[in-house]
């Protein structure tokens, strides 16, 4: 079996039985493939494939398999429908041939087109974001525990500047083709701003009763006073 399948399988395999879970360390997925033998035990090839050639938000080394996605620091998830990744692991696979695998593996193919890779970003396996982060230091945040709580997914600049947003965003802001967003910038940040039909309305609400061209105006005439 191919190192990349056996570390695809091992996550496979974690995420039936720990349906729980959002992700696993690394270490848990080769030790999952150790344990499992699908490689003959332990191969000095499994740390580099799970750790990065078959990482899909991790530029190619020349490994350009999508089978996993880095959720934080040295924890990996398999790659599903909607994930961020690298553009130049454009045409790589996102899961083994059928046919490539035991008998005994092949019903896992079967559960992640049927079932894992279908799933939303609200699902029991999603990416877990805090509401806040940083959070105020002068203000409590019951949203926000810890570090242990941030996931973030990678986008890489592709072509003019074109940038993917994680689908799970994509559905939790109400964003779709032709939606239109402000980006500006914050400190060291890119920040994006959606701006929809309510986005809109709140900015109105606040203006009421505001003239701002006669505001203009009037800070015109002072500062040629001045």
């Amino acid at each position: 079996m191919r190192i990349a399948d056996s570390i695809w399988i091992a996550a496979a395999m974690l995420h039936r039985e720990q349906p729980e879970a959002s992700d696993f360390s690394v270490q848990e997925i080769i030790q999952k493939a150790s344990i499992a033998k699908l490689v003959e035990g332990y191969r000095p090839g499994l740390p580099v494939h799970a750790s990065k050639h078959c990482v899909a938000n991790k530029p190619p080394n020349p490994g350009r398999h999508r089978l996993l996605v880095e959720t934080t620091r040295g924890r990996r998830r398999l790659f599903r429908t909607g994930d961020s990744f690298h553009p130049d692991r454009q045409d790589g696979k996102v899961r083994p041939d059928k046919e490539d695998l035991p008998s005994e593996y092949r019903p896992l193919i079967d559960w992640y087109d049927m079932v894992y890779s279908k799933q939303s970003a609200t699902s029991p396996a999603s990416v877990a974001i805090p509401h806040r982060f940083p959070p105020d230091a002068n203000k409590p945040d019951d949203d926000f525990s810890g570090f242990s709580q941030i996931r973030a997914q990678t986008a890489f600049v592709g072509p003019g500047g074109t940038i993917v947003i994680p689908a799970y965003l994509q559905t939790e802001l109400n964003l779709k083709v032709g939606s239109c967003v402000s980006f500006y910038r914050e400190k060291d940040h890119i920040a994006v701003l959606p701006i929809t039909d309510d986005f809109l309305g709140k900015i109105r609400g606040s203006l009421k009763g505001c003239n701002l061209l006669e505001d203009r105006e009037r800070e015109h005439r002072i500062e040629k006073q001045r």
